[in-house]
């Protein structure tokens, strides 16, 4: 077992671990059970619940690991965050700490799983060598490659995959039903997504005009009718922004929709022509960012599965669209590419990129990386 290191002054963070963790520690580093560890690609922030970090690739002994990495100030806190029994941690092949408290060759989880235990050693004195780690990809835009073209074909394809998701909801319910459902899943948030996608189960867009009919002010019976069908259901509320509120996406919907569909017809809106961009999209609640995401998690995705536009009208809409704000999961890659989300397009191929490369363990072998 290795001796615990001494923190430095400053050092005596979670947050300090996982910085040093993710500049990719390039000494000589030696497992709890005696085996040597290389670190091949660190992994990429987690960005929420779940491990610290994802994707990483890790030779250990000659054993190549891929997989998420968990990082703890002592060992004990893996059982003592209840990480043990927590499927979410069941793809962790590294457990990281400043000491190793428990004296455990190796992690527990309840699957069956050991998972290597690592003391990290203590930091090196600033600017000392090896320099932080560098992924691939960097190398080229650090040379004035120009990422954009290569991310905007990955965020088409991105596209393409929404569409196809979007395709049996179309199908079975109609381009206008499958709008109203899609629509409403991604106004719910984070927070409210399913609970917003069962709202649209309940009160299908056909019943929901119906109750607005003849209403003076129809956008006030909308929101009405759809905080009337969300009643029953389970709503998060608390910790969220008063904007973000369940209340304030509901009344933000009531006013959408009444845009969208003037009358009873529950079809395809007429105002969603491919050369309309955000226009018919903004509405009282609904703001750029907003109705950025709806236009490309709803209104692209069935227009393109319903035909009612091309695939180069799709892509070409998209393109057109501005970035709704970095995602903070792609906030390392977005320094590493020179920030390249500058567009909608851009931003939804980042986004392919992180699920299908970083986050997988092939960082190097992804379009940007030469």
């Amino acid at each position: 077992m290795s001796a615990a290191p001494a923190l430095l002054p400053g050092d005596g963070s979670e947050a300090a671990l996982a910085a040093r963790w993710a500049a990719g520690e390039r000494r000589a580093l030696r497992l709890e059970d005696g085996r040597a560890l290389r670190i091949i690609f660190p992994g990429v922030p987690g960005g929420g619940a779940g491990p610290d970090f994802t994707g990483a690739v890790l030779d250990a002994g000659g054993d190549v690991l891929r997989g998420d990495v968990e990082l703890h100030l002592a060992a004990s806190g893996w059982a003592a965050h209840g990480h043990t029994s927590d499927p979410a941690y069941a793809r962790v092949v590294l457990h990281v700490v400043a000491r190793n408290d428990t004296g455990a060759l190796a992690t527990r989880h309840a699957s069956g799983r050991a998972i290597p235990v690592l003391v990290l050693p203590p930091p090196l004195a600033q600017g000392a060598f090896p320099p932080p780690f560098t992924p691939p990809c960097a190398l080229p835009a650090a040379r004035g490659a120009v990422a954009a073209p290569v991310l905007t074909r990955l965020g088409v394809r991105r596209l393409r995959m929404k569409a196809a998701r979007a395709q049996p909801l179309v199908e079975a319910a109609g381009p206008g039903q499958a709008l109203h459902h899609l629509a409403l899943e991604q106004l719910g948030g984070t927070a409210n997504r399913a609970a917003f996608a069962a709202l649209a189960r309940r009160l299908p867009l056909a019943a929901l005009l119906e109750r607005a009919e003849g209403m003076p002010d129809r956008p006030l019976a909308l929101a009405a009718a759809l905080k009337g069908g969300a009643a029953a259901l389970v709503l998060q509320r608390a910790g969220l922004r008063p904007m973000a509120s369940p209340a304030k996406r509901l009344e933000a919907a009531g006013s959408l929709w009444a845009r969208l569909w003037p009358d009873l017809t529950p079809g395809w809106p007429a105002a969603l022509a491919p050369a309309a961009g955000l226009a018919p999209l903004r509405a009282p609640g609904v703001g750029r960012a907003s109705a950025v995401e709806l236009a490309v998690n709803a209104v692209l995705p069935v227009a393109l599965a319903a035909g009612f536009w091309s695939e180069g009208e799709a892509a070409a809409a998209l393109a057109a669209l501005p970035s709704p704000g970095t995602y903070g999961r792609l906030r390392r890659l977005e320094g590493w590419l020179g920030r390249p989300f500058t567009s909608a397009a851009t931003l939804q191929g980042g986004l392919l990129l992180h699920a299908d490369y970083c986050t997988r363990g092939f960082c190097g072998r992804c379009p940007l990386s030469g």
